[in-house]
């Protein structure tokens, strides 16, 4: 019951009006009676208290129907749809935050390119078209653009072997082993321990470095184009 202190003060007042009312009635239709004795048998005391019963029993039979009625409604109310809170317009993020969070995002994932073509020119490497050039004027490219990239890698996210064992070698996996970081090939059969040779160490993040990023820079640039004026 949501409303016991409403349920109580109303069944109260209303089975004491009910009574008062019943009452009045009584009075006034036993002073009707009384005022017929001249004109034929009067009521004796058996007629008064089978009126004053039939009067009683009407207003308690009134008094429980407001009582039921008042129990209806009060269901009713309980069963309507709960009103959906505002949540303050403060906690809300704007366009223009929501933009810049966006932007935010973008730019931290193209930033490590960025580094590389500013640090290796790693991009203007992978863009190149190599057919056009003989082995060994690649390969001395290559040191150059390998020493300064792995420079940027290291500096930013200190990688280092899933494995430490050196590739070739045979290795055992344990049971419970990370599925994310071991990933099994060949011919798998059966439940760990497992025993294999080590055909890749794996990368994982030692450490990362995450550079501050403003939110007013274009997402989409990795490197500026240069233009030297005369």
């Amino acid at each position: 019951m949501k409303h016991p202190k409403l349920y109580k003060s109303f069944y109260g007042r209303t089975l004491v009006q009910s009574c008062f009312f019943s009452t009045v009635l009584f009075a006034v239709v036993a002073a009707f009676y009384w005022q017929l004795e001249g004109a034929g048998t009067p009521p004796n005391l058996f007629d008064y208290g089978a009126m004053f019963v039939f009067l009683f029993f009407y207003g308690l039979l009134q008094w429980m129907f407001q009582k039921n009625t008042l129990s209806q409604l009060l269901a009713g109310q309980s069963v309507l749809p709960a009103v959906e809170k505002k949540e303050p317009s403060a906690t809300r993020e704007s366009e223009a935050d929501a933009k810049n969070r966006k932007n935010k995002e973008k730019r931290m994932f193209v930033h490590l390119f960025a580094v590389l073509q500013r640090q290796g020119r790693l991009m203007d490497f992978l863009q190149e078209d190599l057919s056009r050039y003989e082995d060994d004027q690649i390969g001395a490219a290559v040191r150059s653009i390998h020493e300064n990239c792995r420079k940027t890698v290291d500096r930013y996210l200190s990688p280092e072997p899933v494995m430490k064992s050196s590739e070739g070698e045979t290795v055992e996996i344990a049971p419970g082993f990370d599925q994310q970081a071991v990933k099994l090939v060949g011919n798998v059969v059966g439940h760990p321990p497992f025993t294999g040779i080590l055909r890749h160490r794996g990368w994982q993040l030692h450490a990362i470095r995450l550079p501050k990023l403003s939110d007013t820079e274009n997402p989409n640039i990795i490197a500026p184009a240069e233009v030297e004026i005369q």
